[in-house]
Order: structure tokens, then C-alpha cells, then sequence
């Protein structure tokens, strides 16, 4: 994640952008990734002034929940918003930041509700990563940005509160998102690459009814069912072929999984071998295969990993997103 990207947004980063820390052990993989603050936006932030604002000025213009938001804060990340978008401040992004800090107000609430409080630790670690990427040291890092008239506590504000978000999502929802074999399955076997499906190899009868026309169609989708029914062994499919009139069998000893068309090839990912799965329409025809074998042609325990991973990430932030939606909705707000 770009640093412009990881003050901006308030997605949830999960397990499958972790990168774990020694001092999460205990916990599930550490859901949290910054990347370094772009050398172009260093660049433009040392050479385009930004206007002025007086330090000094610490009037309360929000309350959340009774958590005040300052001027001076909305003036702080605007100004961070406008050098990672390399913009001069202005309304859009100042709106921008109201609506990020009062988030991050939120979600600050949200983990002292469950007794999680930031690390400073690791927001310092965070920085240091930033820096170093920026082949800076965190006094660095600093100055340059105070050269932009924006104080470090800005950057380590929103770290904290990012990385107070990702455990709250993981301790409210870790135990409640639920990604099963079938589901990695599914994912991998619709994957065009690098997936279960390219690893995998099938032993196929392929039945072709010929069809044109919804009422043939309907006819023969209804003898494929009756063919279904009295379906028993690849060995006994030749035979049963014979007794529907213009029906065709080819044997297929190899394919790839991934150059069987959908959705017949997440029906076979998920069928038993020696079993027929349910017809299929394609152009001119209805089609049936037969799943005679099925072999993978390389070790995917990393494949369907990280696709566990993805699936997590994706329902995890759904969550994310309707929790702090409801935080929202059901906070106190009132600009002054």
C-alpha cells in the first residue's frame, strides 16, 4: 500500500497483505501493510510551499462522541492529503479529511470499548518503514514533512488508528468469518492462472445432445436428466449412450481443469470421481461430461492458502465496512 493509499483509505487489510510481527505471535497474522511515502510526493512537498496556518490555533470545530477534532487537525491532514495527491489544499480535500478524522475517532472509541489501545511500538516501526523506503531516518522523514508545514504526529495519528482498526476487526470478527474447502475451491477453479484449476487434470467423458431452439433444448436437457438417473461407471457410459437417439460420446484421457468452460468445470472441482454432473448448454447442443478421473499435477497447499487468505481479507472487510458504517450512523456529531 502506498502511503497515499494508507492515508486515504480506511479499508481493512487483511491476512492476505499481513505481514507479521514478532510482537503479534499470539495473534492471528498481523493485518496491517504501509509502503513508503512516494519520492515524488517527498519531492513536491520540499518544493511547493503550502500556505500558512498559525500552530497556535487549537479551536474545537467538532465533537465526536465528545472527542474533539481541532482546526489545526483538519489543517494538518489536509496539508498530508494534499502532498500525497500532489494537489494544493483545498475544499474537497479538506472535506476529505474531516471525514477521515472523524472515522478515526470512531474507530479509537471503538478499541478503548474492547480495551485495545495502539502500540507506539509499532507505529514507530511503521515510520521506520516509511522512512527507510524513502532512504531516510525517522528524524528525516520528520523534517521533511516539517519543511511542508506538517507535523509527524499527523502521519502517526492515522498509523494508530489503522492499526487500532485492524484489531478491533480481528477480535470482533476472526471467529465469525467462515471460508470452507468448497469456497477455496470455487476460487481457485475460476482463477484464469497460477490456480487449482491449472494444476489440475481430469479424465472426461464429454455426452453431446444436439439442440436447437428452447424446445429442443428443454427436450434434451430433460434426457440428459433421465441419463443422470441411470448413470452408474465410466465403464458402463458407452452403453447407456446407446439408448439415447443421436447422442454422441467423446473420451477425453487429459485436460486441464482450466480449459473445461464454466460452470461444467466447478461442477467437476467439486464432483466425486466416477460421476456425472448436470447438463450444461452450449452452442447447438446440450452437454454432459463424466468424471472419470481427476489428478493434481503439482503440490497447491501455498495456492489454496493464499486463497483462504483472499476469501478472509474479502469477508473481513465487508465487515469492516458495515461496522464502522453503523459507528457512524449511531454516533454523536456536532460542528461548531
Amino acid at each position: 500500500m502506498a502511503l497515499s493509499e494508507a492515508m486515504t483509505s480506511n479499508r481493512y487489510i487483511g491476512p492476505s497483505e499481513a505481514t507479521a510481527t514478532p510482537l503479534r505471535t499470539a495473534r492471528l497474522m498481523r493485518p496491517f501493510a504501509f509502503a513508503a511515502l512516494t519520492a515524488c510526493a517527498l519531492t513536491w512537498a520540499l518544493t511547493v510551499p503550502l500556505p500558512a496556518f498559525a500552530q497556535s490555533e487549537q479551536s474545537i470545530v467538532m465533537l465526536v462522541n465528545d472527542d474533539p477534532i481541532s482546526a489545526y487537525d483538519i489543517d494538518q491532514r489536509t496539508r498530508f492529503l494534499a502532498i500525497t495527491s500532489q494537489q494544493q489544499p483545498n475544499a474537497e480535500l479538506k472535506k476529505k479529511a474531516e471525514d477521515m478524522l472523524i472515522e478515526e475517532r470512531l474507530q479509537i472509541q471503538q478499541g478503548k470499548e474492547l480495551k485495545i489501545f495502539p502500540d507506539e511500538a509499532d507505529v514507530n516501526k511503521v515510520v521506520s518503514n516509511m522512512a527507510s523506503k524513502n532512504k531516510l531516518t525517522g528524524e528525516g522523514l520528520a523534517a521533511a514533512l516539517g519543511k511542508a508545514g506538517i507535523n509527524i504526529k499527523t502521519l502517526k495519528d492515522r498509523i494508530r488508528a489503522q492499526l487500532v482498526w485492524q484489531d478491533v476487526i480481528m477480535k470482533k470478527f476472526r471467529h465469525t468469518v467462515n471460508v470452507g474447502e468448497s469456497d477455496i475451491d470455487e476460487a481457485l477453479s475460476q482463477a484464469d492462472t497460477g490456480s487449482l484449476a491449472q494444476n489440475t487434470v481430469f479424465a472426461l467423458q464429454k455426452i453431446r445432445l444436439p439442440a436447437r431452439g428452447e424446445a429442443s433444448i428443454g427436450r434434451q436437457l430433460a434426457q440428459a436428466d433421465t441419463m443422470r438417473t441411470r448413470f452408474r461407471t465410466c465403464e458402463r457410459t458407452e452403453a447407456l449412450v446407446k439408448d439415447f437417439p443421436g447422442a454422441r460420446m467423446q473420451t477425453i484421457s487429459q485436460t486441464k481443469a482450466s480449459s473445461v468452460p464454466q460452470p461444467a468445470r466447478t461442477m467437476l472441482m467439486h464432483a466425486d470421481v466416477n460421476s456425472m454432473i448436470a447438463p450444461t448448454i452450449s452452442s447447438g447442443s446440450v452437454d454432459v461430461y463424466v468424471l472419470c478421473g481427476k489428478d493434481s499435477t503439482s503440490d497447491v497447499p501455498m495456492e489454496r492458502d493464499t486463497a483462504k487468505r483472499e476469501l478472509m481479507t474479502k469477508e473481513m472487510k465487508v465487515s469492516a465496512e458495515r461496522l464502522l458504517r453503523d459507528l457512524k450512523n449511531d454516533a454523536y456529531i456536532e460542528r461548531r
